[in-house]
């Protein structure tokens, strides 16, 4: 029994050349349930199509671990033929393609731009505390104090978790938090 991508391929071979624009079916995708369409025209961006319920499912999406979206989707009936099938995916797919593509590279290029920022504040840091390598946070570190603890990162600031404190070093940093708060309070 001939599996779903080799039945398929060459009614897509066609639907790409109608697609235009270097649309290619990927043939370094070696999953034998789908077809999986790309071009260099949108890079990182890829068109799917796998048999769901007696139907063809073509989905759209951008490729990115940074950005999620659930992307474009049609199904087609297996009936018709490839320029039917192009014309569908021109409609209900690529109309939002570039837009999916640029949106997964701002988030790409935003998480760039916080590990350049988690960069220069480990370096700065550095300067104070020996560093340490903590599983899931910005970093580690110890003081020569004798104080340790963890610095994380969240959406909305960073985080600092102490340990080591006696009874007048957790005075003393509470206070420097309260004199900051102050301070920061009189400037609004």
């Amino acid at each position: 029994m001939q599996n779903f991508f080799d039945k398929w391929q060459p009614v897509f071979e066609v639907v790409v050349r109608l697609l235009g624009n270097g649309w290619r079916v990927n043939l370094l995708d070696d999953c034998p349930y789908r077809i999986k369409l790309t071009t260099p025209e949108l890079k990182r961006y890829a068109i799917t199509i796998r048999e769901e319920k007696g139907r063809l499912a073509v989905y759209g999406f951008a490729e990115s671990r940074q950005w999620r979206r659930n992307g474009a989707r049609c199904t087609v009936s297996p009936s018709r033929g490839a320029t039917g099938i192009a014309d569908d995916i021109c409609r209900k797919i690529l109309i939002q393609a570039r837009e999916d593509v640029e949106k997964a590279q701002e988030a790409e290029q935003a998480q760039r731009d916080r590990a350049g920022a988690g960069k220069i504040i480990k370096g700065m840091l550095s300067q104070l505390v020996k560093l340490d390598n903590w599983h899931d946070v910005l970093t580690g570190f110890q003081a020569e104090n004798g104080l340790s603890g963890k610095i994380t990162d969240h959406y909305n600031g960073y985080g600092l978790f102490v340990q080591g404190l006696n009874v007048e070093q957790l005075i003393k940093l509470t206070g420097v938090l309260k004199i900051y708060e102050y301070k920061r309070n009189k400037e609004k």
